[in-house]
Order: structure tokens, then C-alpha cells, then sequence
């Protein structure tokens, strides 16, 4: 079976899916892939953990259309995910996108443009942040970052900020503008794939916070420039009811040991002087789309109600632990139909 490149064009463009802490959403982001990307593209899918039902739906859906399915048998981060793919790439460009994302037309081309127009080795969409279904009357997550780095004698100091953070689309539309800017969100992003050669695979360490600004620093670090490209839209799709099968892969993604021992590395290797308050609120917060409940917490106070959503989603995730697959660079199998398409 032949890739079904649009206009059977060979593509530019290699697309890069990995979960990100949820899988019910998967199925429609797939599709919302599809039916936005305006560009000829191959797609290499790393499915890692998902529901039986998932994996066998995504696995069909991605293969009929002639790209790759890779599944590993447990639940993988992020970062293992997109290292897992890389080694298959061989088009210009790499975007990476999480599982659990949803697109305007014009997404990807834009993207592309951008890149094109610039000699960016990174672009960064505009990423809104809600139920797909009200896009785009949402909140802006990420539309591009600043990130300050100033010397203490002790260590570097960092100050980071999402531009526009939580402030209504609509209303801000008009006001960005394509821009350079300091980092990424891993939600969707471009990649030149000359810079990632040159900056090698994305570091399996980083299980948390702080991958996409760990690339950030390596890509500036090489000259590479990186932009905000405000006319490609996505969104982080939130807003859905987590189910029970969704939960264990949600916790061990959050496990605060996990998260928290992946920051300190983070800061050590950049001599960042250590401040995790923004990491912890985030856990702490986060943490109740798993448990939301409302009811307990006007019964026991916000404080005894995440300190409870806190105990149960860290001994789901010591049970989960025993599915996590430590990142694994290595080459894996691919059935031999399918890897005739790379």
C-alpha cells in the first residue's frame, strides 16, 4: 500500500503523534488531522499503553491511509514516544503533536510557510486551550514564550511566560503577530528536521515541565532561530469527562516523584537556580481533572480535597508503575507491510 499523499505528491512534512496523558481523545484528534492538514505528509503514530479498543481503532485508521502504527506494549513518555519515531524521519520537516489535539484549516501549511519565509528550525502555533468544540472562542494557552535567564553568581535565574496566557482568542486575535520568541509547547511544533540531527534525540529524562524548553535551549544554543507563527491555530482540547481506563496513564504521568526528579535534573544540567513552586501548583492542580470532586470539597474545604485527589492519584500510580517502560532508543520491529511505506 502507497502513502495517500495529497495530490500524490512526495511530502515535506512528517508527522509525529504521541500520547500526552489521555487517550479517549485520541480518535478525534486523529481525524482532525486528517481532515485539516493541507499539506502531503507521512504520519508515524507511537501508541504507547492505550485501551485494546484504542490501539486496534487507531491502528486501522492510520494504516488504511498508508502511514505507520508503532505500538509499544505499555505506557511510554512523551519524549520516548517522539525518539521512538525520529530515527524513521527522513522529510524536511518534523511536527510533532500530542494525542490530544484539535486544528483550524491552514494549520499546517502555515507552519510550513513560516519556517520557509524565516530559516526558523522551530515554529510554534497559536495554541488555544478548551473543548474542541467551541474553537476558536477559547482561551490562548501558548502563543509563543518568554524566557529570561539572568546570572546569579550561583546559578542562572529563569523567568518563563506564555504570552497571552488565559486571555480570550477573539479578543487578542488582532494583536499577535509572527515574531521570534524564546520556546515551544510540545502540543504542536514544527522542527527542522537539519536541527534536530544536529541536536540529536530529545533528551528521556524529561518526563514533565521541561522538554520543549530543554529543545528551545539546545536548538538557540546552535544558532537556530524559533517563531511564533500567530495564522496556524490549534487547541489543546480539555474539557471532557477523564474515564476510568484513562486514569492510571493520567497519574503516572503526573507522579509528582517522577515529575519533580525530571525538574531537578533539568535545572542542573542548564545550572538553573532551583524554584518548583510553578511545577507543584501545576501537579497539584492538574491532578483533579482525574478526581474532580466538586461535591467532597463543599463537604471537607479545598485543602483536605486536594490533599485526597493527591493520595489517590499517587497510589494509582505506584500500581500503574509496573506498565511503565523505561525509554527505549533502540530500533523497534515494524510488520514488514508497513515498513515497506518509510
Amino acid at each position: 500500500m502507497k502513502p495517500n499523499f495529497i495530490n500524490g505528491d512526495q511530502p515535506d512534512v512528517t508527522i509525529i503523534v504521541s500520547p500526552r496523558e489521555r487517550f479517549e481523545q485520541a480518535g478525534m484528534s486523529l481525524q482532525a488531522c486528517f481532515d485539516t492538514a493541507d499539506l502531503p505528509f507521512r504520519m508515524i503514530y507511537v501508541d504507547g499503553g492505550s485501551p485494546k479498543a484504542i490501539a486496534d481503532a487507531l491502528k486501522a485508521e492510520v494504516e488504511s491511509r498508508g502511514h505507520v502504527y508503532i505500538r509499544r506494549p505499555g505506557f511510554i513518555t512523551p519524549n520516548d514516544a517522539r525518539n521512538t519515531a525520529l530515527p524513521l524521519v527522513d522529510t524536511k520537516y518534523v511536527v510533532f503533536i500530542d494525542n490530544d489535539v484539535a486544528f483550524t484549516p491552514g494549520w499546517l501549511s502555515t507552519m510550513v510557510e513560516c519556517a520557509e519565509e524565516t530559516g526558523a528550525g522551530l515554529v510554534t502555533p497559536t495554541i488555544l486551550v478548551g473543548p474542541e468544540a467551541r474553537m476558536p472562542d477559547l482561551k490562548i494557552h501558548h502563543a509563543g514564550s518568554i524566557i529570561k535567564l539572568t546570572d546569579t553568581g550561583h546559578g542562572r535565574d529563569m523567568y518563563r511566560h506564555h504570552r497571552f496566557e488565559h486571555e480570550q482568542y477573539l479578543g487578542r486575535k488582532n494583536a499577535l503577530v509572527r515574531e521570534e520568541t524564546d520556546a515551544t509547547e510540545f502540543h504542536v511544533v514544527l522542527a527542522r528536521r537539519d536541527m534536530m540531527e544536529q541536536i540529536g534525540p530529545l533528551d528521556p529524562k524529561l518526563v514533565g515541565f521541561t522538554d520543549e524548553i530543554d529543545m528551545a535551549f539546545k536548538a538557540r544554543e546552535r544558532g537556530w532561530t524559533i517563531w511564533f507563527e500567530p495564522a496556524a491555530v490549534v487547541v489543546y482540547a480539555v474539557g471532557r469527562k477523564m474515564t476510568w481506563r484513562e486514569i492510571p496513564y493520567f497519574c503516572l504521568r503526573w507522579n509528582s516523584s517522577r515529575c519533580m526528579k525530571a525538574e531537578r535534573y533539568f535545572y542542573e544540567k542548564w545550572n538553573l537556580v532551583p524554584e518548583f513552586k510553578r511545577q507543584r501548583d501545576f501537579l497539584r492542580d492538574h491532578r483533579r481533572h482525574a478526581f474532580p470532586f466538586k461535591g467532597m470539597q463543599k463537604v471537607l474545604g479545598w485543602r483536605a480535597t486536594v490533599t485526597l485527589t493527591t493520595l489517590v492519584c499517587e497510589m494509582i500510580a505506584f500500581a500503574a508503575s509496573i506498565r511503565f517502560l523505561k525509554p527505549d532508543n533502540s530500533p523497534l520491529p515494524i510488520s514488514s507491510a508497513v515498513a515497506k511505506q518509510v
